[in-house]
């Protein structure tokens, strides 16, 4: 496998030798070929050396990283641009998105961010462009592949960076997108759903393909107002969204409330407080709702007796499965099974 050529471009230092030091390059076959500290220099470099990636800072001194972008596009093509940026970038962020920039890096979250998840996309988006196909038969397909992979969560609401990139690939993705971005919407809405039930989605239905980015903006504006009349502040909030996907992410780990609060970095009586605030459901109900939800879909795809579906799903009692079971469905797991193997 052909290792990809990487640059990095930002005027910190820092910034550069955090990224250097992070970023797992050789798990992903990445190559670092230099680094530069202007716009200008990284176009000296890319017009000597062979560069396949470039990670730039957005907001540089002298040539922004949106020039540099834009001026990529168009003199080097086949070179892919990961933005750096901050938070407070969110405009910048959308309008690198539209000009070609493949992904962002916030970098002030280098140390807490899924670095992994993050490269192995950049990676796979290098190579799969080093395929010889026409631009306008690909493109709606590599934005819904990167729209489910953004969508995987509730994250995004909370997030300036995350909503742009969504946006930005929602665009792209609703030019032709056909039916097949109608199944990728709606197993997102999904998802979101499972994460927060309590908010009223009855009132935000999925809109007629060519309007999908004003809806998803409309969308989280309203989840947004909704998770802010708990009067918390943005950082527990997202705080708690971080921990509602770990959860639903890991149906059957067991996890308790004390790890789950540790890794968010809120105390265990207040995560308590606030989980309840903000989803509107406590942690326990929460967990045995994301337990049945996922025993629901082993009850389809598996042939287990129902006791090994229940202590799958973190519930040691049998019988109290069934019973959360079929108060959340209507049905005990038996009957839901027969009832709808044909699903499966």
């Amino acid at each position: 496998m052909d290792k990809i050529k990487a640059l990095i471009v930002d005027d910190e230092s820092l910034v550069r030798k955090g990224l250097r030091l992070i970023v797992p390059w050789e798990t992903y076959g990445i190559e670092l070929a230099g680094e530069a500290a202007t716009a200008e220099k990284a176009l000296d470099f890319v017009r000597r050396e062979p560069v396949d990636l470039l990670l730039a800072d957005i907001t540089m001194p002298g040539m922004s990283g949106l020039e540099l972008t834009k001026l990529l596009q168009r003199e080097h093509p086949g070179i892919k641009v990961v933005i750096l940026t901050c938070h407070q970038d969110f405009d910048y962020i959308q309008e690198a998105l539209r000009l070609g920039a493949i992904d962002y890096i916030v970098k002030t979250q280098l140390e807490n961010m899924d670095m992994n998840a993050a490269m192995e996309r950049i990676s796979r988006t290098v190579r799969e462009s080093r395929r010889v196909e026409p631009v306008t038969s690909t493109r709606p397909i590599e934005a819904m592949r990167r729209f489910a992979e953004l969508s995987a969560g509730v994250g995004w609401i909370a997030e300036e960076a995350g909503f742009a990139a969504m946006g930005a690939t929602l665009r792209d993705a609703d030019v032709d997108g056909g039916a097949e971005l109608s199944r990728t919407l709606e197993a997102a809405v999904e998802g979101w759903r499972l994460r927060l039930p309590q908010f009223v989605w009855e009132e935000h239905p999925l809109p007629e393909q060519g309007a999908l980015p004003s809806w998803l903006e409309r969308l989280r504006d309203a989840i947004l107002r909704w998770l802010r009349r708990s009067q918390y502040s943005e950082d527990v909030i997202q705080a708690i969204l971080k921990a509602v996907d770990r959860i639903a992410e890991r149906p059957g780990s067991h996890e308790r409330q004390g790890e789950i609060s540790q890794s968010v970095n809120l105390s265990k009586s207040y995560f308590s407080t606030c989980f309840r605030d903000i989803t509107r459901m406590t942690f326990t109900q929460f967990l045995q709702h994301i337990s049945v939800y996922a025993a629901r879909d082993m009850l389809l795809q598996t042939n287990y007796p129902v006791y090994i579906v229940a202590e799958k799903c973190g519930f040691a009692d049998q019988r109290y499965f069934s019973k959360m079971f079929k108060e959340q469905t209507g049905l005990l797991p038996s009957e839901y099974r027969q009832q709808f193997a044909d699903r499966a």
